[in-house]
């Protein structure tokens, strides 16, 4: 499944592993250290080739897929960072002052900048993607920061100090320097889940894969006897952890898993020597959708979503999906229920979208929406790194002055067993929520009581009410709130 390019954010990492937020993979590529190339292979590990000679002591690597380049730092006596197309021609020395030993690399593509961690001198720094307008972010406090990467969404950036052993976090300026994880053992590399809050991290010492909630909370040993793992990375299309195994006794490998660590699988064994860093290019199937914006924002009391697409292909509608706090992402609206985020097929002209989540929000709390588009064929693409956060605040004078009545499209919608109903009232009253089957006949009777004004929601799980399950076919959901009536249809599949 397809992602879009014009907002694209890119995973990277630090000593090793790298790659954009595509789904079908074509190639990727790794470090060879000891041999100074820059190699790739087909992503299951076939047709390995090298691509490029042109480096010495090569640390980390990492993708620019939207400029079709190939980026890696290089320590030892060269001490630069360089580039190259992904074929490995055309390449490009863009660092080569100021360097001393630059380990960790991290493109923030959107924004155009790179950024590095640099061991002998104990700094943070970043560039223009083209090398340019060097600046120093932070430069104390340090002791061998090692692996980087870049949250563009929260405008966070990640690392790990092998000299200090902790995980740790500041500003994309540099300010606002955070302990999030100590008491590690020589921890080599970071990468982020950000759609799901949290980090994972590759600690040497114990030669483990562990992961952690982005605040450092609640660590997590993933996957454990492993050998000197010098890079890690998530493709979140395909929930797998990759990493790169530089055995220092027995055979080099490069392997994956399953984003809680299990079912571990080599991609490649032997033929490889010391693998410092791989990164996954995504081909060039054409999008399904180019996204350009997406954003979230309170209205009165209720979450308004609003995106736009450049072109799409075959996009049949949008599902919706939310996480409350720290909390996994559950889907709650699709375009099989709800006619706003049916999608316009084929077009090549700009589209916008509208979504109100009139949901009982809860005041105080944190919620981050994305939205996936599926085409016809019934292949979904998630845009996760494009989410968005509110923290919503109820606002009593809004509650009090501007409530309406609302009923909204049950979801799911075809379901099979249950249901949810949204729906909103203006002030606190009698309300009654019942399902009719074809014949106009009471079903279920689902509320009966006094409710207070604004959001609830509801359930039916395809019972009468007597209890008995009812058969598959088409219902009516009506509610009743003092003069204010409003009937919605909903199907039941079994």
């Amino acid at each position: 499944m397809k992602t879009f390019n014009t907002t694209l954010l890119t995973l990277s990492i630090g000593l090793g592993l790298a790659f954009t937020s595509q789904s079908f993979g074509q190639k990727m590529y790794w470090l060879d250290a000891p041999g100074d190339l820059v190699k790739r292979a087909d992503s299951d590990g076939t047709n390995i080739e090298n691509i490029s000679s042109s480096t010495s002591n090569p640390f980390a690597v990492d993708v620019d897929k939207n400029n079709s380049k190939v980026y890696w730092s290089n320590g030892g006596g060269s001490n630069k960072i360089q580039r190259a197309d992904l074929d490995g021609s055309n390449v490009e020395d863009l660092v080569t002052t100021g360097l001393a030993s630059p380990r960790g690399l991290s493109l923030d593509v959107d924004n155009g900048k790179m950024y590095w961690t640099d061991v002998g001198f104990q700094k943070i720094k970043r560039a223009n993607l083209d090398g340019s307008t060097v600046e120093e972010l932070i430069t104390s406090g340090l002791s061998a920061p090692i692996g980087i990467e870049v949250d563009a969404v929260n405008s966070k950036m990640y690392w790990v100090d092998e000299g200090s052993n902790k995980v740790q976090r500041a500003n994309l300026d540099g300010t606002t320097v955070e302990d999030l994880v100590t008491g590690l053992t020589t921890p080599f590399d970071i990468t982020l889940d950000v759609a799901n809050s949290k980090m994972y991290w590759v600690d040497g010492g114990t030669k483990k894969i562990q992961r952690a909630n982005l605040d450092g909370t609640s660590v997590e040993d993933l996957v454990t006897g492993l050998e000197i793992v010098r890079g890690i990375v998530i493709d979140l299309t395909n929930s797998k952890i990759y990493w790169t195994n530089d055995a220092d006794s027995g055979t080099d490998k490069i392997q994956r898993s399953n984003l809680d660590g299990t079912g571990v699988e080599d991609l490649i064994v032997g033929g490889i020597s010391n693998p410092y860093g791989i990164a996954l290019d995504f081909g060039d199937t054409p999008l399904s959708v180019e996204l350009d914006s997406f954003q979230a924002r309170q209205i009165a009391n209720s979450i308004q979503l609003t995106w736009s697409t450049a072109s799409e292909t075959e996009n049949e509608g949008f599902n919706l999906y939310r996480k409350t706090g720290n909390s996994f992402y559950t889907q709650i609206a699709s375009y099989k229920g709800n006619s706003e985020l049916l999608g316009a097929l084929n077009s090549t002209v700009s589209n916008k979208y509208t979504f109100v989540d009139n949901s009982e929000l809860r005041n105080g709390e944190t919620y981050t929406y994305y939205i996936s588009d599926v085409e016809t064929n019934g292949l979904e693409t998630k845009h996760e790194e494009q989410a968005q956060t509110v923290k919503f605040t109820l606002d009593e004078e809004i509650a009090q002055t501007k409530l309406h009545y609302v009923l909204a499209q049950n979801f799911p919608n075809p379901f099979n067993p249950s249901t949810q109903i949204n729906f909103q009232i203006a002030k606190t009253q009698d309300v009654r929520l019942q399902v009719y089957n074809l014949k106009g006949e009471l079903v279920k009777e689902i509320v009966n009581e006094k409710m207070n004004k604004g959001s609830h929601s509801a359930n039916w799980n395809g019972t009468d009410n007597f209890g008995n399950q009812v058969s598959s076919g088409t219902y009516f959901y009506k509610i009743s709130a003092g003069t204010f009536t409003q009937t919605n249809k909903m199907i039941l599949l079994k």
